[in-house]
């Protein structure tokens, strides 16, 4: 059975599963109600709702995570081949391409330089335009994480920050997280390959992972060639592309 079927069925199986429970649930709140002369019925009706919202949030979660999965899963079989490099790509100078492409310098220190840029999403969103923000990370060291605690606070104060001083609704987050390697390995592997994307009914998040090798000269990253579940899926892949130019 292909990817797209096993993720289907799953996806019908606890989708059916909740309309059944809220078919359930509301059927037993009626000849409750018919049935029960007490005044407790009330109390049972609406511990039967309040059941019904929480499992609802947690159905909706299950629902979200079997998307991300089939996501992930699509695009780990549409991967692109490693791509070669010019001598002149460097950290250095995919900074510098993302400095002319708008982007400002948020943070720094001795571990990696934080960029960003906030767009209004003029392109793909026609009505209700919110905004996409750009993060790149810029690492210095290669035997660090890509993920760093400190990138995640400094995204959250972004975020914050925008909507509330700036009025800048950001919905669409995109993260590109390059890294210097030295040593291509299995661990090394797994690291590029814990890329994110979330696609929800307001919200979308992509984090792609490109590590830099110096021998051969080429870059390392889980992206898809052809396969793409959102528009800005493929922004997001065009934007490392010419990053990398």
């Amino acid at each position: 059975m292909d990817v797209k079927k096993i993720y289907h069925k799953k996806f019908l199986t606890t989708y059916i599963t909740y309309i059944l429970l809220i078919i359930a649930t509301f059927t037993v709140a009626i000849l409750s109600y018919v049935y029960i002369q007490s005044q407790w019925v009330y109390v049972l009706i609406f511990s039967l709702l309040f059941m019904l919202v929480v499992m609802s949030y947690r159905f909706k979660k299950s629902l979200y995570l079997i998307i991300h999965q089939s996501y992930i899963q699509n695009i780990q079989a549409d991967v692109i081949e490693p791509l070669e490099l010019q001598d002149h790509v460097t950290m250095t100078s995919i900074q510098k391409k993302l400095l002319k492409e708008g982007f400002q310098l948020h943070y720094t220190d001795h571990d990696y330089v934080v960029l960003t840029k906030i767009e209004k999403d003029e392109h793909i969103r026609k009505v209700f335009q919110h905004h996409i923000l750009y993060v790149s990370v810029m690492m210095f060291q290669d035997d660090g994480k890509y993920y760093q605690p400190k990138v995640d606070e400094l995204i959250n104060n972004i975020q914050f920050q925008s909507q509330t001083q700036d009025k800048k609704r950001i919905d669409r987050l995109l993260i590109t997280q390059y890294k210097p390697v030295q040593t291509f390995n299995d661990q090394e592997r797994e690291r590029i390959n814990e890329i994110i994307f979330i696609k929800t009914e307001r919200h979308i998040v992509s984090t792609i992972n490109v590590g830099i090798l110096e021998q051969p000269h080429i870059a390392l990253m889980l992206v898809s060639k052809t396969y793409q579940p959102s528009s800005y899926y493929d922004l997001h892949r065009q934007l490392i592309y010419t990053s990398l130019k």
